[in-house]
């Protein structure tokens, strides 16, 4: 195979300087025109290659300049890239009643805690807390603190001088006196006429007499429907 360049020197001899710089610059051009046309079609099929969710992005295709070893993307930008928005989840509320009757009330925090309970459970929480405490207007506090306690429960947890059970946080709370209602409940005492012994104990005698614990059950009865019906 005959080595064109000698050829085409040799032509060139003959001319003029002028023309020979003339043609060198046509073909100096030519070849980078040339250049131009291949890198473009490249780029083009790696971007419609990209196109496809699962083909994996190379820095040149983020970055031309990377070809040439002056890119400004990393291999860790391109893991970024390639991965995925988060998925920011929301929190499902198991009884959206729940939510409706505690909204802009004290125990409005304990929401979260009380999606985590069976909603029986979570009913009840609600139902005798607004029954006792308005659902958190009115509760016990110690040293200025306030207790969570919206039940009127007596426990051993830091108890204030009148008895009451002082919780450390909202989720103590819930966490405590929901497993003192699903005990009960695991012990068919399963309704408002029965449930009557969280007020009462042993003798609703001491508590206001008969009438007051009828009073207790119908309220805690409607609060309770309220949120099941």
């Amino acid at each position: 195979m005959v080595d064109p360049l000698p050829h085409l020197l040799s032509r060139l001899r003959g001319l003029s300087k002028t023309t020979q710089k003339n043609i060198l610059l046509g073909i100096l051009i030519l070849i980078l025109g040339m250049g131009l046309f291949f890198y473009f079609f490249s780029e083009n099929k790696a971007y419609a290659q990209r196109t496809d969710e699962n083909a994996p992005v190379s820095p040149e295709v983020l970055d031309p300049l990377h070809k040439i070893g002056k890119g400004i993307v990393g291999e860790e930008d391109i893991v970024n890239y390639c991965q995925e928005e988060p998925v920011i989840k929301k929190e499902i509320i198991n009884n959206p009643r729940i939510s409706g009757m505690l909204a802009e009330t004290p125990m409005e925090k304990m929401v979260p805690a009380l999606n985590k309970r069976k909603n029986e459970v979570s009913s009840y929480l609600v139902a005798i807390a607004k029954k006792e405490s308005d659902l958190g207007k009115h509760s016990p506090k110690k040293a200025g603190k306030e207790c969570y306690n919206y039940w009127g429960y007596r426990g051993k947890e830091n108890t204030t001088d009148s008895g009451y059970s002082c919780f450390d946080s909202p989720e103590h709370a819930v966490e405590v006196v929901g497993d003192r209602i699903e005990k009960l409940l695991g012990q068919n005492i399963d309704t408002p006429q029965k449930m009557v012994v969280w007020k009462c104990g042993r003798s609703c005698a001491a508590t206001g007499g008969q009438a007051a614990a009828n009073k207790w059950i119908s309220d805690v009865s409607s609060y309770y429907k309220k949120l099941n019906s």
